[in-house]
C-alpha cells in the first residue's frame, strides 16, 4: 500500500488540525529564532548590521530553515487510491533514520514558499533493532513565487513494530550519560574554541583533500535544548496544538495520541521528553528528533565555509539514538574538490558525530560551494540541476 503512494503524500505523516506552516513568511525574527534553536549564533543569521556588510547585503537564513515555511501544494491521490492505501503502515512505530537536503539559494526577509511533499521510495528490510522493518523515503520540494526550486529535502524513516524496552534490546547496554567536572570543562573549552570562519573568505585554491577540519561539540543535550529547537523550527509536519485544539486534533489523529501517567491523552511525540513513553516503544530513554542532529551538521558546514561560500547539500545518517544527556563531537575531513559543471568550484566533506561513549551517532557528507581566485564569487542561486530529480510519478 505504501509503494502505491509513491508520488503522493505519505499517509503516516498526516498533519491533522494543523495544516499551516510554522512561518508563513520569512522574517528576521524567525531566522534568528531558528538559528538560536540550533545553538547557532552566527551573526550572518542573527545580526542584521553584520549581515548587511556581507556579500548577501542583509540577514539570510541557514540551510534547513525552509522546513519552517511553505503552503502545502502536494499532489493528492484520487479518492479510490486514498481509500485503498490510507492505512498503509498505520499503527507501526517509525523512527527518522536520516536526512539529505539540497539548497539552491538562501532565504531572506519577505520570502514565501510553496511546498510539495510525497513518498519517493519504499524498501523492506531486516532491522537489528526490531526485526522486520520498512524504509520509507519522503521528499519535500520548496518553490518560490516564480516556480523556481529553492530547496529539496529527502528524509527517510524506519517503520518497526512497537515493543517495550527489554534487556535483549540492541541498545540495552548503552549507559546513560554522566559527567565529571573535568569532562564538562573539556566540553566548555570546545565551545569556547568553536571555529567560525565568518568574513575570512575560504578560496577553492586553499583547500587540500584529506585535510582534517575543526571539531564542534553539541551537548550535553537537555530537554531545554529540545524545546528551543521546537520553538525555532516548529513541530516538523505533525503539529500538536494545545488544550481544546489538542482535543480537536485527536479527533483527526487518534493514532498520534496515547494515555499518559494520568490516564489522560497526550501526543506520542512525548517519547522525546517522557522516559516512560520512550520505553513503551522500545527505547531506554528520551532522545532527540532526527532534524536536530542533521541541523548540527549544517551548522558545522556553515561555520566552516564562511560568509562568502554556500552549503549546497548535506546528508546525515542517524546511526544511534542521541539520548537526552548525550554529547556529540562533530568532525569533518575534506574528501575531494572539483569544478562542477553546474555549481562551479565545490568541495566535498566527510562528516561524523561521535558521542561520549565513543560511538558514532551520525555519519554524513556535504557539498560546499566556494569562491575561487581564478573564477571569482560563487553563483547563487545554483542551477536546478544541482538538486535531484523528482520521483517519476510526480514528474
Amino acid at each position: 500500500m505504501m509503494r502505491a503512494r509513491i508520488g503522493f503524500p505519505n499517509p503516516t505523516l498526516r498533519t491533522g488540525l494543523v495544516d499551516w506552516p510554522w512561518n508563513e513568511v520569512t522574517t528576521e525574527d524567525a531566522i534568528r529564532r531558528y538559528s538560536h534553536g540550533c545553538g547557532d549564533g552566527n551573526p550572518l543569521f542573527t545580526d542584521p548590521g553584520y549581515a548587511s556588510a556581507s556579500r548577501w547585503g542583509g540577514l539570510i537564513a541557514p540551510p534547513g530553515f525552509e522546513w519552517t515555511l511553505g503552503q502545502d501544494c502536494s499532489p493528492q491521490p484520487t479518492a479510490e487510491l486514498h481509500e485503498a492505501t490510507g492505512r498503509a503502515l498505520r499503527g507501526v512505530q517509525l523512527f527518522n533514520a536520516g536526512h539529505e537536503g539540497w539548497f539552491l539559494r538562501p532565504l531572506s526577509a519577505g520570502d514565501r514558499l510553496r511546498r510539495s511533499t510525497v513518498v519517493a521510495d519504499v524498501q523492506s528490510k531486516d532491522s537489528e533493532f526490531n526485526g522486520r522493518s520498512v524504509l520509507v523515503t519522503n521528499e519535500s520540494r520548496w518553490t518560490d513565487d516564480a516556480g523556481a526550486t529553492v530547496a529539496v529535502r529527502r528524509p527517510w524513516y524506519i517503520h518497526v513494530e512497537r515493543r517495550a524496552a527489554s534487556s535483549d534490546s540492541k541498545y540495552a547496554d548503552e549507559a546513560l550519560a554522566s559527567y565529571t567536572d573535568d569532562e564538562l570543562a573539556e566540553i566548555e573549552a570546545a565551545y569556547d574554541a568553536e571555529f567560525v570562519r565568518g568574513s575570512q573568505t575560504l578560496y577553492y585554491e586553499d583547500v587540500t583533500p584529506g585535510e582534517e577540519l575543526p571539531t564542534m561539540v553539541k551537548g550535553p543535550l537537555t530537554i531545554t535544548d529540545l524545546i528551543n529547537f521546537f520553538m525555532g523550527a516548529g513541530w516538523y509536519g505533525y503539529g500538536f496544538p494545545a488544550l481544546r485544539l489538542a482535543h480537536e486534533n485527536r479527533k483527526r489523529l487518534r493514532g498520534f495520541y496515547s494515555r499518559n501517567e494520568f490516564n489522560a491523552w497526550d501526543t506520542i511525540m512525548r517519547i522525546h521528553w517522557d522516559t516512560a513513553a520512550a520505553r513503551q516503544i522500545g527505547v531506554q530513554a528520551t532522545y532527540d528528533i532526527g532534524p536536530v542532529r542533521w541541523a548540527w551538521l549544517v551548522h558545522y558546514c556553515t561555520n566552516f565555509v564562511g560568509d562568502d561560500g554556500w552549503v549546497l547539500r548535506v546528508r546525515g545518517e542517524f546511526r544511534r539514538f542521541n539520548y537526552i544527556g548525550d554529547t556529540t563531537w562533530i568532525r569533518g575531513t575534506v574528501k575531494s574538490k572539483r569544478i562542477d559543471p553546474d555549481a562551479g568550484p565545490v568541495i566535498e566533506l566527510a562528516l561524523s558525530g561521535v558521542n561520549q561513549r565513543g560511538v558514532e551517532n551520525i555519519r554524513g557528507d556535504a557539498t560546499l560551494m566556494v569562491p575561487s581566485r581564478r573564477s571569482g564569487a560563487i553563483a547563487v542561486p545554483a542551477p536546478e540541476t544541482c538538486a535531484p530529480p523528482a520521483p517519476a510519478r510526480w514528474r
